[in-house]
């Protein structure tokens, strides 16, 4: 028998006891050891999903070892300490023949509409193993770290469009873990300035911790005044909007020079509208891209920062949970207090 925290309903985690999955020739059993909270777990839990059927265990940022395999898997054995990639691709369609397979037409991926890592043991299937990314994790990085491999894929997805220079003048709307997240590895990849803006003091105090040069409070301090002053009135290189507000994403265009590039990370809650002032982009002539996800082949650069340590990773996790407290663990996500929450099944 395993555990496992099953989503019934909306608002509804129910701490079970389930039969240990088994596997076919084509699959793994993983034994799940550490499973990241992410922000689209979150929105599931309170608002449900058309992809998501009840019940489920969700949980995509996931870490574990490989405990069986079936007749036909050559690539991994039992042993195995892995982490995951989030998609189920199909592996025939136009995007995943693009190395964009996140944006698979069949839109698949691991605790939507297969079982996910609030669990003990979880089945990877087929056309994961042939087409997904199981990578392998050096043998001292620890789970807990292991299981952000997947969403820092998709901070790396991001910086990797608006391209950070040496030098360049960085702001990261938003502190949570995502944007901490951006705020050190901009600074790995040179950028000279990174000054962060966050409403929360003990975010602004976490940015800091994180590499952040300048933190500013937008409830006392004009925004857009400080960044000019902080950069010879020209405004940075480059904005990142990791905050789902259409102000924010509006003021983003504003602080950045001409020629400079905004990012936008986060999505806005359903409106039917979101007035943004396109003028920016033609007068400015900016480049504004947005990121959703990250291909496989920054998965596996993911992998490779944290096995590396590249940058210090064990502040972005600020509380580890066992499976028994994951609805704790989900009501502090949702409080927003500290950054990363990570269920750890076995302990």
């Amino acid at each position: 028998m395993m555990r496992a925290i099953a989503l019934t309903d909306k608002e509804q985690l129910e701490y079970q006891e389930r039969s240990i999955p088994k596997i076919d020739e084509h699959e793994i059993l993983l034994k799940i050891h550490a499973t990241g909270i992410c922000g689209s777990d979150l929105r599931i839990y309170q608002n449900g999903d058309n992809r998501v059927t009840f019940p489920r265990v969700i949980g995509h940022e996931i870490a574990g070892d490989i405990i069986q395999t079936g007749k036909y898997v050559s690539s991994f054995h039992p042993g195995d300490r892995v982490t995951l990639w989030a998609h189920l691709p199909c592996g025939k369609c136009y995007y995943c023949q693009k190395n964009d397979s996140h944006f698979c037409i069949k839109g698949e991926s691991i605790g939507y509409q297969i079982d996910g890592g609030f669990a003990q043991y979880m089945v990877l299937p087929r056309n994961f193993i042939e087409y997904g990314s199981i990578q392998r994790i050096a043998d001292n990085t620890p789970y807990e770290l292991a299981s952000l491999s997947e969403p820092f894929a998709c901070v790396l997805s991001g910086l990797h469009e608006v391209k950070i220079n040496a030098g360049d003048t960085v702001i990261v709307y938003g502190a949570g873990a995502i944007g901490c997240m951006y705020i050190a590895a901009a600074k790995k990849m040179g950028a000279g300035k990174v000054i962060a803006v966050q409403r929360s003091k003990a975010r602004q105090e976490l940015a800091k911790q994180i590499g952040a040069d300048i933190v500013i409070d937008p409830n006392k301090f004009n925004t857009s005044q400080i960044i000019l002053e902080e950069t010879g009135e020209l405004g940075a290189d480059v904005a990142i909007v990791t905050a789902p507000s259409v102000y924010v994403q509006n003021e983003a265009l504003e602080i950045v020079r001409k020629k400079g590039r905004v990012l936008y990370f986060s999505g806005n809650k359903k409106i039917t509208e979101t007035p943004i002032n396109t003028n920016q982009f033609i007068y400015k002539q900016l480049t504004v891209v947005g990121t959703h996800g990250a291909p496989r082949d920054l998965h596996v650069e993911a992998v490779k920062w944290i096995d590396e340590q590249l940058i210090d990773f064990t502040p972005f996790i600020s509380d580890i949970f066992p499976l028994k407290d994951t609805k704790k663990a989900f009501q502090t996500a949702l409080d927003k207090k500290g950054l990363k929450c990570v269920i750890t099944p076995w302990k």
